[in-house]
């Protein structure tokens, strides 16, 4: 397509190439903050923020081989193929390439792990549910896990003491 039919408003592109559904942080580009996006998001550069989509159920983040995202990721449908330092959140696919490096959680409904992909964090299947408040309830059951295991300790050691003053 020419220049001239894209500013006289001639619309022979496609609907997948349209530059409105379609946002592109290219190669050798470093973006810092935090971006909300409906549509497409393709990341061939390095992101150092949050990426979020806009309550759209039809977005799609597309993180290319080269791309790197410093900052946790939430959309409904996530195509991973380059770096993540951080949370991944999807409500509906997450695909993780041969190609992908995930330092972090993945929390989605569906997901696709190909061979050769690594994540150093935990896979939560949503079921349903919120990523939000899945975190929630598990920061919430460690610290009850963890205060039951203080105070069985602490009880034991007292239960001791009690037995070593009884056979005196």
């Amino acid at each position: 397509m020419k220049i001239g039919e894209i500013l006289s408003g001639n619309k022979s592109m496609d609907a997948s190439a349209s530059p409105s559904k379609m946002t592109t942080i290219g190669n050798n580009s470093t973006f810092t903050g935090n971006i909300t996006f409906t549509g497409t998001l393709k990341i061939s550069g390095t992101v150092k923020g949050n990426i979020e989509s806009n309550e759209d159920a039809d977005a799609n983040l597309i993180l290319d081989q080269n791309g790197i995202v410093e900052g946790d990721i939430t959309a409904p449908n996530v195509l991973i193929r380059g770096e993540v330092n951080g949370n991944v959140h999807s409500s509906s696919q997450v695909e993780i390439d041969v190609s992908a490096l995930v330092t972090g959680n993945v929390y989605y409904d569906v997901l696709e792990m190909h061979g050769g992909s690594t994540v150093n964090g935990s896979l939560i299947r949503n079921m349903g549910k919120t990523a939000g408040l899945l975190e929630k309830k598990a920061t919430k059951s460690n610290n009850s896990n963890n205060k039951e295991e203080n105070t069985t300790n602490s009880a034991s050691f007292l239960q001791s003491i009690d037995k070593n003053d009884k056979t005196k």
